[in-house]
């Protein structure tokens, strides 16, 4: 039996009533194979002895003691026990908060197995965090190695490590291996029994580490299975018709501009069309920084594919981007002959019967828009390319849908938010990643600057100075209005306040409650450069291009998430000009929010920065995939384990190159593991 199909309740295990079962339960813990599964996030040692002088304050002292006297002490209004012990080498103080009955339960004399941490303050060691037992031939505690389990509800330690014990001793008798026996063999991994009382009941550091490491690699392993069989799915899918592409147009639009692309976009250019010659899909993510030119590759991918008689969609995930993609193509793309259309779910009426007609008859090439593509009653004469700008703005299912709209759709993905190398051949699978590093030519770094609460005027005043020299500046806000619950700053108080401030100035305010009309106005008049300041929230995060704003001002920055603060600011810099960056930030900063600005302080590179958003954030997020359970891992972590992720990658490409479906006796074990208890669903769901 796999550990998966142990589906028996969990609070079938005794000491699980219905409190613990409901708060494991909201912990996704509903049968014992899933308790088996919930492993330790860490270890107490109360094997190693170690006295007062020996722990000296670092490590957990862990001996026998004896109580040498007591006394009391006041605190919070009430007498609170003190107990003096010894242990040979040094005498200690417990301090007994809302502990008073030890006085009566432990007399002088009395001995006394103690683990805890003791601080040299005031003259002496004195212990608040401890725990005890009593000197007896089987001690429960003493002399053991405990796991430490991520909790919730009304759990508690000794809870759990219970209810494990017991479920190692009745149901786990049996449990079968489940990986192949030659990476068994391969890595020198203990059997799956082993490893489970190992991990939960060790009875030496040497047994946990072995036994993590097994099912770190076990959990990674499974992952790349899924991600493997479903890439081996559509490599399956064969066009009908393959041939050359044909880039006569693309010469002549190159002709057209002024400038040449750089070194990296050709480069990815040269990789889509060879994709598009192939007799398979094209599944293709395009990454760089803001400003790096993705759009006009994507763009020319599309030309190219319309020259071979078929169509292209581009998604973007707001109105305001698509709209300005489809007034960039028609400027670049109309003029060589094409057919470009802008479709939304604000497109609505006769216009909107119109152009679905065109749209389906053919006569539109290339049609840009928002989730409204993929809407039920959109139809394509026969979509050829389907590309998803800043793809992490939507789900598996929303790519999926547009893809279908089509007979072999060749799918090109773009993100200014760069995907982790680790993350991206975990959460895509055969994705292909093609990056673009280099900048335009003549584009100077950003410098970004911290301001704290209270020095705005500081940062109005550099921003007055840029206004004087003709530029334009973006103030950035979290909220759009008002909260009682948050004594934050927002968009429309904000902007009625910059009005005074800068009284001398056009200002617009943008946010999402202002109609899409209202909107494309007033960024109409940012672009043109009537309007001198933007007031906005994070709805400027992407597809703004003003070259003239060289300020970008964001307040409440830590706030923002790395990625929404990278490209927050790479709103500006998108020309010759030297562009800045203000993040003001909270007198109350917490740990992860000083994380975020140190990170944006240090780096400007998108793909450094990703990473240490994947860190924050985890993968799901990031990946654009947002169901219950996508990536949860028990216990791998990409980062920490990014060199076994590698491994178990490699292992499996070469078992599925050699046996795709399963079928050998060496690998009769997977067959059955995924047919019985599937560790991970097709989308990467954690499966049991």
């Amino acid at each position: 039996m796999f550990l998966g199909e142990l589906q028996q309740p969990v609070n079938r295990l005794k000491g699980i009533g219905p409190n613990h079962h409901k708060s494991l339960s909201a912990m996704g813990i509903l049968t014992v194979g899933q308790l088996m599964a919930h492993f330790p996030m860490r270890y107490e040692d109360h094997q190693t002895r170690r006295s007062i002088l020996e722990a000296a304050g670092v490590d957990a002292v862990n001996t026998v003691m004896t109580v040498v006297g007591r006394d009391s002490f006041y605190w919070k209004g009430k007498q609170t026990l003190k107990l003096f012990v010894e242990d040979g080498t040094a005498k200690g103080t417990l301090l007994c908060y809302h502990r008073n009955f030890l006085g009566n339960k432990y007399p002088d004399g009395a001995q006394i197995f103690l683990h805890g941490h003791f601080q040299y303050k005031f003259g002496e060691w004195s212990c608040a965090d401890f725990e005890f037992e009593p000197v007896s031939a089987s001690p429960e505690v003493f002399g053991k190695i405990l796991p430490v389990y991520p909790l919730g509800g009304s759990l508690n330690q000794n809870v759990l490590r219970k209810a494990a014990a017991q479920a190692l001793r009745e149901y786990t008798p049996g449990i079968r291996d489940e990986l192949p026996p030659s990476i068994i063999e391969k890595y020198g991994f203990h059997d799956k029994l082993t490893a489970l009382k190992a991990i939960h009941l060790p009875s030496s550091p040497s047994d946990y580490l072995a036994a993590r490491r097994l099912f770190i690699y076990e959990e990674l392993f499974h992952l790349q299975t899924a991600v493997g069989r479903n890439a081996l799915k559509e490599r399956n899918i064969l066009r009908q018709k393959t041939g050359e592409t044909r880039r006569d147009m693309e010469l002549e639009l190159r002709k057209r501009l002024p400038f040449k692309l750089t070194a990296d976009q050709n480069k990815v250019l040269d990789d889509i069309c060879a994709d598009l010659e192939t007799g398979r899909p094209m599944n293709r993510l395009i990454q760089g920084d803001v400003g790096s030119g993705k759009t006009l590759v994507a763009f020319i991918a599309a030309l190219n594919v319309i020259r071979t008689g078929r169509q292209a969609a581009l998604m973007a995930p707001t109105e305001l981007l698509a709209r300005q993609h489809a007034e960039s193509a028609a400027r670049l793309l109309e003029p060589l002959g094409l057919k470009i259309a802008y479709l939304s779910g604000n497109t609505k009426g006769e216009g909107r019967r119109h152009l679905l007609d065109q749209l389906k008859t053919g006569n539109i090439d290339f049609v840009i828009g928002t989730h409204a593509l993929f809407s039920a009653d959109v139809e394509y004469l026969d979509l050829g390319l389907a590309v998803i700008d800043e793809q992490h703005r939507f789900g598996v299912a929303q790519r999926q849908a547009l893809a279908e709209k089509g007979s072999c759709v060749d799918l090109l993905y773009m993100t200014a938010t760069p995907i982790p190398r680790t993350l991206a051949m975990t959460a895509f699978g055969d994705l292909d990643v093609s990056s673009i590093k280099t900048m335009p030519a003549g584009r100077k770094p950003i410098e970004t600057h911290l301001a704290r609460e209270g020095n705005e005027q500081k940062v109005y005043d550099f921003v007055r100075r840029e206004l004087d020299a003709g530029r334009q500046a973006y103030f950035v806000y979290p909220l759009i209005e008002q909260s009682e619950k948050s004594n934050l700053k927002d968009a429309e108080n904000m902007y009625a306040h910059l009005q005074k401030v800068f009284p001398e100035r056009n200002l617009a305010l943008i946010h999402s409650r202002i109609s899409d009309d209202e909107k494309q106005e007033r960024m109409e008049g940012f672009s043109s450069g009537s309007v001198d300041i933007l007031v906005a929230t994070s709805v400027v995060e992407v597809g703004v291009d003003v070259p003239n704003a060289t300020v970008m001002v964001i307040e409440h920055a830590e706030r923002f998430g790395l990625s929404a603060l990278h490209q927050l600011r790479g709103r500006v810099g998108r020309s010759d000009l030297q562009s800045y960056a203000f993040l003001i930030y909270s007198n109350k900063l917490t740990d992860e929010g000083k994380q975020r600005l140190k990170v944006m302080m240090e780096n400007t590179d998108g793909f450094v920065i990703a990473e240490e958003d994947l860190k924050l954030r985890g993968p799901g997020e990031i990946a654009g995939v947002r169901q219950s359970g996508y990536m949860k891992f028990r216990i791998a972590d990409m980062i920490r384990d990014s060199e076994v992720l590698m491994e178990a990658r490699a292992d499996v490409l070469d078992l599925l190159e050699k046996d795709p479906a399963l079928t050998s006796p060496e690998n009769e074990v997977l067959r059955e593991l995924w047919e019985k208890a599937p560790p991970f669903s097709e989308t990467l769901v954690r499966s049991g």
